[in-house]
């Protein structure tokens, strides 16, 4: 799956967020209760009102199936629905009306005008007269303001006859139900004067006995609801908004935010879209953390969060220029997702990590350019700031002080500034970076240039050049500016300084002899000297070769210990760098329909290529689901490391002229995205009985497979 829907957890959903023992308390007091009653279920934008809603729904269900004894006849409304365009009355009648509608379907066996009062019967006349003069654009509400004549007493009359209503439906042989649960959600979507309106309307009406409400509602949009009353809230008039709240609500419920299980919420949904595949398992402690300090426990923040991740993960596998390796590995991905908490909830610092991203060096002059020095101005800021920077730890650094100045003109990033402190402190933290920041500030970098694609900025340029040492998609001028790079690279990951290590002669000679190879064998020319030539090389993250803008062939190269020849997502796996013997390089190549579009092994050299999309697979068939459809580049491999110096050049030919051939003379035969998602739609679509089906089936499950590769046995005659 590659995005998350913003929508409420269905009835039968799975609760992640491990709130099972407070819905499962609201089921026993909804059963036991006496009645009316009205339940408020209190909580900001989403926070999972609408889904704690659907569990009790759910839970009720359940009940009645498991005890005869006891029936709930349900009832949803939604309020925000029936509030487009049109007044807190109209609202209110359509609200009623939808009401009255399902009491009534309760009992089969009565007719309609059995069913109706001489008042219900008013009101559902004025309920269709409201509906037709919105579709003709006449005021609904002169309708309403007629239904509602003399507005007491009228008020009064409908509630006697929905009281009679639903005692004569429960008097009733045929009648199943015992008690009336009736949902009101939405609330808090309607502009809140009318909200406000609607809620006073409705506690008036259906004060009824074997009536429970349960209504999703914000308190802040009650107390935005009462200004015009009470004026802005204040701590002499609190109790006032209060008061008027617990007038209609009984029992007011919390959504427990606190309490959420966010760590178990976020993992779910990061596995979801596949966001990790690296053998360490994220900190789960560490990313309920870095939630907690930014986006809060909102869940519906968090599905934002993850739908930027999966942009990002899926811009990282399709790109050229990206290190293709960074959510891969554990603190790649964990500093990836630390710096989309970031943007999500402050955009502001976000920006200004990006230009400035080792954050342990801001200084005054930094806080200068930011604010001018205009925080100086504010009253109470002298105050503020010496309790803040000598009193207690979160403003005790240089750059702590740095970032309270910077937040300080911003009302909500100077209520955020202890957290967004503590946040980068834990960077510090997990990262050690107290002493040796270059690490931290090169995995920040990486993460800011891919993760740009989603931030929401007013700077003219958000595009962000990246910092040395990282692999970005940032073009170096050629080979010696991409050697030179990627030496600073791994003298940096490898924690000694440049002038510790020089390349040695035999691994830069062969290098350079492979860009000759291209260049004189080939064609090639550097992208930045002729961009209009067929063939281009890039110099990014990989050394890249590509026809007429595709990526046709790469090459990446670092360093490893020798004895287990493992290339780390780091860049250096040990050994001495001084040693020849360990550089070493991998190939990433375009399959060959000659070669049945298959990865390639390599016999004469015991080299065996890989699936660019290595989790792909069958993950059910009922519901047929697939780990990591669409994504992915399905006509390139890859091949693990070899060393440099081991790396035949006949071998760099071969490879080169077979993706080369590939792209230029077999375009419409290469195995593409839009052929694997024509056999994906097979796989979701066709029988699964028919053979079409079993072969899209097998064709998924295979496709990691280690028999699924073209054996070479004589590369050199390309058989």
């Amino acid at each position: 799956m590659t995005g998350i829907v913003d929508e409420a957890l269905k009835q039968d959903g799975d609760d992640s967020l491990n709130i099972g023992n407070y819905i499962k308390a609201l089921l026993s007091f909804i059963e036991n209760t006496a009645t009316p009653m009205t339940i408020g279920i209190q909580g900001e934008w989403g926070s999972g009102k609408t889904s704690l809603l659907n569990q009790i729904w759910n839970g009720l269900e359940k009940r009645d199936s498991e005890n005869q004894d006891v029936r709930y006849k349900q009832i949803w409304i939604n309020a925000w629905e029936h509030s487009l365009l049109c007044s807190p009355e109209e609202c209110l009648i359509k609200i009623i009306n939808e009401i009255i509608s399902e009491l009534v379907a309760a009992d089969t066996q009565k007719t309609k005008a059995e069913k109706l009062t001489s008042g219900i019967n008013k009101l559902a006349k004025g309920a269709a007269r409201i509906g037709g003069a919105v579709a003709l654009g006449m005021a609904g509400k002169d309708i309403a303001d007629d239904i509602f004549d003399q507005h007491e007493n009228s008020i009064k009359q409908l509630r006697q006859d929905l009281k009679k209503l639903t005692n004569e439906i429960k008097g009733l042989e045929t009648n199943p139900f015992d008690k009336f649960i009736i949902y009101v959600d939405d609330l808090d979507r309607i502009d809140p004067p009318d909200a406000v309106r609607i809620l006073e309307l409705l506690k008036n009406i259906f004060n009824l006995e074997d009536c429970i409400f349960l209504l999703a509602i914000d308190y802040q949009v009650v107390v935005k609801g009462l200004e015009a009353k009470f004026g802005k809230q204040t701590p002499e008039n609190e109790w006032e908004f209060r008061a008027y709240f617990d007038k209609i609500i009984q029992l007011p419920f919390k959504m427990p935010m606190s309490n959420y299980d966010i760590g178990n919420y976020v993992l779910e949904l990061l596995s979801t879209i596949d966001f990790y595949s690296g053998d360490e398992e994220l900190d789960e402690e560490l990313i309920k953390n870095f939630v907690e300090l930014s986006i809060t426990g909102n869940p519906r923040s968090i599905k934002r969060l993850i739908n930027s991740l999966s942009l990002i993960k899926l811009f990282n596998s399709l790109s050229d220029d990206l290190d293709s390796n960074f959510l891969k590995d554990k603190n790649g991905a964990t500093i990836m997702f630390a710096m989309v908490c970031l943007q999500t909830a402050h955009p502001d610092i976000y920006d200004l990590l990006s230009q400035n991203p080792d954050f342990q060096k801001w200084d005054d002059e930094l806080a200068y350019k930011v604010t001018q020095g205009k925080e100086k101005l504010e009253e109470n800021y002298e105050l503020n700031y010496n309790q803040a920077t000598k009193q207690g730890e979160d403003f005790d650094e240089e750059w702590e002080k740095i970032l309270f100045k910077v937040c300080y003109l911003n009302p909500r990033s100077r209520a955020k500034a202890t957290n967004i402190s503590r946040f980068l402190t834990i960077l510090i933290d997990e990262f050690k970076a107290e002493k040796n920041s270059e690490e931290l500030t090169n995995l920040i970098s990486n993460a800011l240039g891919q993760s740009a694609i989603t931030s929401v900025t007013t700077t003219e340029n958000p595009n962000i050049r990246p910092a040395k040492g990282s692999y970005k998609p940032f073009y170096n001028e050629g080979f010696d500016d991409w050697l030179d790079r990627k030496i600073e690279d791994i003298s940096i990951r490898a924690k000694k300084s440049k002038e510790e290590f020089s390349i040695p002669v035999e691994v830069f000679e062969k290098l350079k002899s492979f860009v000759d190879i291209l260049k004189n064998d080939f064609g090639a020319c550097d992208a930045n000297e002729n961009p209009d030539n067929d063939l281009t090389l890039h110099y990014s993250g990989n050394l890249t070769l590509k026809y007429k803008g595709k990526k046709t062939f790469s090459f990446w190269v670092g360093t490893s210990n020798p004895e287990n020849k493992k290339r780390s997502r780091k860049g250096v796996a040990g050994g001495d760098l001084n040693d020849p013997q360990s550089w070493v390089m991998s190939s990433e190549i375009s399959k060959h329909p000659k070669f049945e579009n298959k990865p390639l092994f390599i016999e004469e050299l015991n080299i065996k290529f890989n699936q660019y999309k290595p989790g792909y697979r069958v993950k059910s068939i009922n519901p047929r689901e697939i780990v990591l459809p669409g994504a992915g580049a399905p006509d390139i491999a890859h091949m693990g490391v070899i060393s440099i110096l081991d790396y035949p050049h006949d071998y760099f030919k071969f490879l080169v002229e077979t993706s080369i051939d590939a792209r230029k003379n077999h375009k419409d035969e290469l195995f593409n995205r839009s052929k694997m998602k024509e056999i994906e739609d097979i796989f979701f679509k066709a029988d699964e009985d028919s053979a079409e089906f079993k072969k899209a089936h097998d064709f998924i499950q295979n496709w990691n497979a280690d028999e699924n590769v073209f054996t070479i046995k004589d590369y050199k005659k390309g058989v």
